[in-house]
């Protein structure tokens, strides 16, 4: 199983190489797209400069570097939909990042992948967790479009990972693992995340209250969780004790969250999520490996895990 990670400049691409990444993937927005729709409406989900590779020259030489590495190199491009203005500078941006090298392009909008298919023939494309696949159904209507991967997305249990990747064997499926943890359905979530503080708008202590009273139990449930969200921290997020499970179920790559990250935070999860993997692929006792597991959590973040923050809590028990 690949581990996928975030890259952000020419200068991280060694260590993460060292740390254990077997593909990097990262975002680049032209300058013309700034001066015509600005960071705002990047093309790739990250408002900040501090997630985006600087120019092409950089872009082109991470790729290379990546190769040499023997890794490869995707572009994200993942904003939910493109506009019609918009089109004729993402073809010509995405000929700049092909002849640059690219492998892979992740994105989320079916129409550009309609666009991307017959033009870019070589190229991987991946769809994004913002296309919402979350069933064997709307994968394999995006596989007759000419996805090749798929970023599950971060609310499926591993059981229903485990049914898309069983019923098509055809796309290649990545799962999340570490930091990013978000409390919403991702490719539903029309929130935006532009705060220079980086405080997104899930984690603001805010009251919701029935319509109607008596309210609906499941509502109870969905108010309490939503409302416990302002006391936790997302940068947490884990699914360590679930990388045992994701290897039966044919997942073949977890992604590393953190475009705009330290350097040395991106290493660190890449260390983490390596070690586990090993772990999981020579020791049976799963209880163990929860334990070991839970016990690097604690020390990696310092604190417990969560449910809120559990990448897949079908696996979480209270300590």
């Amino acid at each position: 199983m690949k581990l996928i990670s975030p890259v952000d400049h020419l200068a991280e691409v060694a260590p993460l190489l060292e740390a254990g990444a077997s593909e990097l993937y990262g975002g680049w927005v032209p300058e013309e797209w700034r001066r015509g729709f600005n960071l705002l409406a990047s093309p790739n989900q990250r408002t900040f400069a501090g997630a985006q590779i600087d120019s092409l020259e950089e872009l082109a030489a991470i790729v290379d570097r990546a190769h040499r590495g023997g890794a490869t190199f995707s572009l994200t491009l993942n904003a939910p939909f493109f506009s019609d203005a918009q089109v004729p500078l993402l073809l010509d941006y995405v000929e700049r990042c092909a002849a640059a090298g690219v492998d892979g392009i992740i994105l989320a909008d079916l129409g550009l992948l309609r666009l991307l298919r017959p033009r870019f023939p070589r190229i991987e494309l991946h769809a994004s967790t913002l296309a919402h696949l979350g069933n064997s159904a709307a994968l394999r209507m995006y596989a007759r479009q000419g996805i090749d991967r798929v970023v599950l997305p971060r609310h499926l249990t591993v059981g229903e990972m485990c049914n898309i990747v069983e019923k098509t064997p055809e796309v290649r499926c990545d799962a999340f693992l570490l930091v990013g943890k978000c409390p919403n359905n991702e490719g539903l979530c029309s929130h935006h995340h532009a705060d220079p503080d980086k405080i997104w708008p899930c984690e603001i202590p805010y009251r919701i209250e029935p319509l109607d009273a008596p309210a609906d139990p499941r509502l109870e449930t969905a108010m309490a969780r939503q409302g416990s969200w302002a006391k936790s921290d997302r940068r947490h997020g884990c699914g360590l004790c679930a990388i045992p499970s994701l290897l039966r179920v044919g997942i073949s790559g977890c992604k590393l969250v953190g475009r705009g990250a330290p350097t040395m935070q991106k290493v660190s999860n890449l260390l983490l999520a390596g070690e586990f993997l090993r772990l999981a692929q020579t020791s049976p006792d799963f209880p163990v490996y929860r334990r070991v597991a839970r016990a690097a959590y604690r020390r990696r973040f310092g604190t417990t895990c969560s449910p809120n923050v559990c990448y897949y809590p079908e696996f979480y028990e209270a300590e």
